[in-house]
């Protein structure tokens, strides 16, 4: 049997996995990916680490150390989908987690969690805690009439892995473009997660996205045993150097909110997905030996009423918020502003990357333009 399974992964696996990595990193060598002189609104998705890449670390990492990461990585995937599963039996995603089963399943989900990482190559994530006044001298501290767990918690959004992190952190509910639903396994359990989807080409649900997210704020405020809702405001991933344009979903309720940072350390491979996307990002980062990453923690609550929204046009209030946390996050990882988003993201795709969209997501884009506009003229 031993036997077998060397011959077939010296015959079948080896060459198979060569391949594989050989057109990824024949892909990436193209000169569209390294351009430099673009508009400066599609910077935050241009890729600057190709120079760094190291093949040879790359393809003894697929021939030696995926095969085993893969194993223990899908190993902590499926082992987490089981204990969610069994420990979630018969809930309903409407309602409140039970007191008992949630206490219970809390520690070993976010323990897998961790072990996913780990065997992704984070063997160790540094965590620290600062505080609002020290990137916002104006900042006032207040007491807050809010149990101690946020009932909204905002990050900056460089990776796929930033989800799992905080599966790990907090255990919370995501707010989510529709179609991760549909992802194997990780749709499953971003859903029983009591996540919040939204239909990116649909202006209707996006309406009912904040109301379902003010909704899930008053349960949690009022006692309510809902994990909070972790939104990412810039909709969408960068090259983990700037700061994207924030959407209102976090601070339209005008809610306090927990505010945390991801910082990714610099390797050869960067983990942030610009560019390259899901498959890229997730084949190249398990053959890297070691990935890094520090959770920064904000102490407590943000308070907004320091910021006197009232005297504001209330359409005006959530930027002021946005525009307020938004400086803060830069301020704290050193990165730079950027009022680029998902439309400039799709755009450098298509003009720059020369790659083909579909018809769903041109609709999408275009109804957001309209969306966009409607709100100017209010």
């Amino acid at each position: 049997m031993i036997e077998l399974l060397l011959l077939l992964y010296i015959v079948v696996y080896c060459p198979l996995i060569i391949y594989v990595y050989s057109s990824l990193l024949k892909k990436y060598e193209d000169p569209k990916y390294h351009r430099s002189d673009i508009p400066e609104k599609f910077q935050p998705f241009r890729r600057r680490d190709y120079k760094n890449w190291n093949k040879l670390e790359i393809y003894f990492g697929a021939i030696f150390l995926l095969p085993l990461r893969l194993i223990f990585v899908l190993g902590s995937l499926f082992a987490f989908a089981f204990v969610f599963f069994v420990t979630t039996k018969d809930f309903k995603l409407e309602n409140p987690w039970p007191a008992n089963r949630y206490k219970f399943l809390r520690q070993p989900l976010q323990f897998l969690a961790r072990a996913y990482l780990f065997f992704s190559g984070f063997y160790q994530i540094k965590q620290r805690v600062v505080k609002y006044s020290d990137y916002d001298q104006a900042y006032v501290q207040t007491q807050i009439n809010v149990l101690s767990q946020p009932s909204i918690i905002v990050s900056n959004h460089v990776s796929w892995y930033d989800t799992i992190t905080y599966v790990f952190k907090y255990l919370p509910s995501f707010v989510s473009k529709d179609t991760v639903k549909d992802y194997p396994v990780f749709g499953w359990i971003t859903t029983n997660l009591k996540s919040i989807f939204v239909e990116r080409e649909n202006a209707n649900n996006r309406k009912q996205v904040m109301l379902d997210i003010l909704n899930r704020v008053n349960l949690i405020n009022q006692g309510h045993l809902f994990p909070p809702v972790l939104i990412f405001p810039e909709g969408t991933t960068s090259n983990g150097n700037y700061i994207l344009s924030f959407k209102k979903g976090a601070f339209e309720p005008l809610q306090p909110i927990k505010i945390c940072c991801l910082k990714y350390s610099p390797r050869r491979f960067s983990v942030a997905m610009d560019c390259i996307g899901i498959y890229a990002t997730t084949l190249l980062s398990l053959v890297q030996w070691k990935n890094e990453l520090e959770i920064i923690e904000f102490e407590g609550l943000y308070d907004p009423t320091y910021l006197k929204l009232e005297q504001y046009p209330e359409e005006k209030r959530w930027e002021i918020y946005a525009d307020k946390v938004k400086d803060i996050m830069s301020k704290c990882l050193g990165l730079e502003k950027s009022n680029s988003g998902f439309r400039e993201e799709h755009d450098y795709e298509v003009e720059i990357l020369g790659e083909k969209k579909k018809k769903q997501t041109q609709n999408n884009l275009k109804q957001q333009n309209q969306d966009d506009d409607k709100q100017k003229v209010e």
